[in-house]
């Protein structure tokens, strides 16, 4: 029989690894397994192994997350009361200086040629233009574009072919479809921009944005830039298309004062970056985090260790890489960025300790290559460290996981299994 002091043992802190896109469907070329299936991971299978599994819903069963409303369920905020629409979290993540009022858009830089009266989208993303190219046009446009119909405009850059467009005056609405046609849907027109109801702001803001739109091709078709893109055998970006239009949040309580943690986010693309500062969360895009299957994890890994040096209780790891390959339809590729990944994870295993420590992987959706976009498909979740339970499960995938302890769970549960795990969860009831 115990006796005596005792003291109560808790995580001290937690890495959350967010493979962006990761949960992917059977691939025949794969021998009808998952890139997660084929990747050489053991320091993702060693996480599964030493901690606890489970499936997660970052929103609910067969419900399509995006990257913007995955984000908010990892950091603990349902998607469904929180979610401000994606423009203003990315036009945050670039820089712009949002007000209650404004109506945020995302962009791209995207290819179309003229058909008949139609602007037909060859490429949505203009070749992945990147660095220099997509800097100088994005600047040109803010310089050219303004005001239209009394309204300002903003105009910022984002990572690669992302920009981010805000608009700012009276009597205007979030309430507007896109022009962006959609993912995998190129040989389409560019859409119009219509309103969503039937309110006088809406149907303003629907005409801004189709001129805004017209406007850009004006002036981008015949810019040095995509002269020389042209010449260079590259697909000028010759035009912008918006999608995501939304106005600024009210009522969200910052990431601290909500949670009673410190967090940081180191992150590759300025929607998550915008999540994280619209909820107080610290954190930057590292030198050379491209967002794509080239990016420099190395940068990654310095910038997450000097978060956790600094003393922050949550440091939040994002890589982008699965989710740009599911896209891509390629295969081999999100293997790949699995097996950097383990690299990643592999090296964060020497700079923590699980006697005090968390570390957990997570997804905030599944990218299926063979859809070429986000899926209701549950992703695989693990967590390893101080006071976890550890289950049978030896393996990090989306089939191994589903016979883990944790079972099925969605939202903002699984930030909740961390902070209990820390003990951050006040008990509900006496």
């Amino acid at each position: 029989m115990g006796g005596g002091s005792y003291e109560v043992t808790e995580a001290r802190r937690a890495v959350i690894v967010i493979m962006d896109g990761v949960g992917d469907r059977p691939i025949k070329e794969l021998g009808w397994r998952t890139p997660l299936q084929v990747a050489r991971k053991p320091n993702l299978d060693l996480i599964a192994d030493l901690g606890i599994t489970g499936l997660y819903d970052p929103i609910a069963p067969g419900v399509r997350p995006g990257t913007d409303t995955g984000h908010l369920a990892i950091f603990g905020y349902d998607p469904i009361k929180y979610y401000p629409g994606r423009g203003p979290l990315e036009a945050v993540g670039t820089g712009l200086e949002l007000r209650p009022g404004d109506v945020a858009l995302r962009a791209n830089l995207a290819t179309v040629k003229e058909v008949g009266n139609e602007l037909v989208v060859i490429d949505r993303r203009a070749g992945r233009i990147r660095g220099k190219d997509a800097e100088e046009l994005v600047k040109y446009l803010a310089s050219s574009i303004r005001e239209v119909d009394g309204v300002e405009v903003l105009i910022a850059h984002g990572t690669e072919h992302r920009v981010s467009i805000v608009l700012r005056g009276e009597g205007i609405s979030p309430k507007i479809t896109d022009t962006d046609p959609g993912t995998a849907k190129e040989g389409r027109p560019v859409a119009e921009a219509k309103p969503l109801d039937s309110s006088d702001e809406a149907r303003r803001t629907a005409s801004i944005v189709n001129r805004i739109v017209r406007m850009s091709y004006e002036l981008l078709k015949n810019h040095p830039v995509n002269r020389e893109r042209i010449r260079r055998g590259l697909l000028p970006a010759n035009i912008v298309i918006t999608r995501g239009a939304g106005s600024v949040p009210k009522d969200l309580r910052p990431f601290k004062e909500y949670h009673g943690v410190s967090a940081y986010l180191v992150c590759e693309e300025d929607t998550v970056l915008g999540i994280g500062k619209i909820l107080g969360i610290e954190g930057e895009v590292p030198p050379g985090a491209t967002g794509n299957l080239d990016t420099n994890i190395e940068s990654i890994l310095k910038s997450a260790l000097k978060a956790l040096d600094k003393g922050y209780e949550v440091v939040f790891i994002h890589v982008k890489g699965p989710d740009i390959a599911g896209h891509d339809r390629n295969w081999w590729g999100k293997v790949e960025i699995i097996e950097k990944i383990d690299w990643l994870v592999g090296e964060l295993l020497k700079s923590i300790d699980l006697s005090s420590d968390l570390i957990a992987l997570v997804a905030d959706h599944s990218t299926p290559c063979y859809a070429r976009d986000h899926t209701g498909d549950p992703v695989p979740i693990a967590i390893a460290g101080l006071g976890v339970r550890r289950d049978e499960v030896r393996y990090y995938d989306e089939v191994s996981c589903a016979r883990g302890a944790l079972g099925r769970i969605r939202g903002v549960d699984f930030l909740n299994t961390i902070l209990d795990l820390m003990g951050r969860r006040k008990k509900w009831g006496a």
